[in-house]
């Protein structure tokens, strides 16, 4: 049995992320990090400071904001606990410190932790390198009004896919104006916002007279959150390093 620490454990995933170890033999929530939550309708203990916390933790998984990467990263690294960091819209300046980190425990982050949407990042690397320069290349992402960063970590995660083969692509995100026409190195990166859409990315391969997309939609945020809970488990037994849903795969 996995005892989960839940960082952001009063938030919409946070709670998904409960509810889904609710029905787990392999992992429980022995407890959550919250500074605004009051605890309604969670039966573990919620700290407001990581440092606080009593319980034996196996593993901790973030999905929070990104400023709280400096709260629990730090006591991850000093107590020796794995951690699955779910949250997005991250700097170079976190990426590096999750870099550093994994020099010391074993880190899983991904833009996305559904299965469906790693194997869509596979079959778009596929799609690029068949299809070469005879197409144009653009990625849609939809999500609900309350994201607040954009694009969404999917869609750089399917921009990385299309550059294994095409590397000479540079983002352009969105268009307005006169832009005049379309350069022929260029990826399209648009972003929708609204009402309740869980996650909705496409990718567009457009040929003359003919266009290929590659989509996926996910109905329910329980595939992330049970997404996280493979990965914590998945980490049990991993030394130090930085792993992906490439390495679940």
């Amino acid at each position: 049995m996995v005892n989960i620490l839940i960082n952001g454990i009063g938030g919409t995933m946070g709670k998904k992320v409960y509810d889904a170890l609710a029905g787990r033999e392999d992992a429980k929530a022995v407890c959550g990090v919250d500074k605004h939550y009051d605890g309604c309708g969670i039966y573990v203990p919620i700290y407001q400071d990581i440092r606080d916390v009593a319980e034996k933790v196996d593993c901790i998984i973030d999905f929070s904001v990104k400023a709280a990467l400096y709260e629990y990263l730090p006591y991850a690294v000093e107590k020796g606990i794995p951690c699955v960091i779910a949250t997005t819209g991250y700097g170079k300046e976190e990426l590096d410190a999750i870099q550093e980190a994994s020099k010391k425990i074993p880190i899983f982050r991904t833009g996305n932790l559904s299965l469906g949407v790693n194997v869509l990042t596979k079959l778009v690397k596929q799609a690029a390198a068949l299809l070469g320069d005879k197409a144009d290349i653009e990625i849609i992402e939809s999500h609900h009004n309350k994201k607040v960063d954009a694009p969404s970590g999917t869609a750089l995660m399917l921009l990385d896919s299309v550059k294994t083969a095409r590397t000479e692509l540079t983002p352009v995100y969105g268009r307005q104006g006169q832009v005049g026409k379309r350069a022929k190195n260029e990826i399209g990166i648009h972003s929708v916002r609204g009402g309740s859409i869980v996650g909705k990315h496409e990718v567009m391969f457009i040929l003359d007279s003919e266009v290929i997309t590659l989509t996926h939609e996910a109905e329910s945020k329980t595939i992330f959150a049970n997404g996280s809970i493979n990965a914590a488990i998945f980490l049990q037994d991993k030394p130090a390093g930085l792993y992906s849903m490439a390495d679940i795969i």
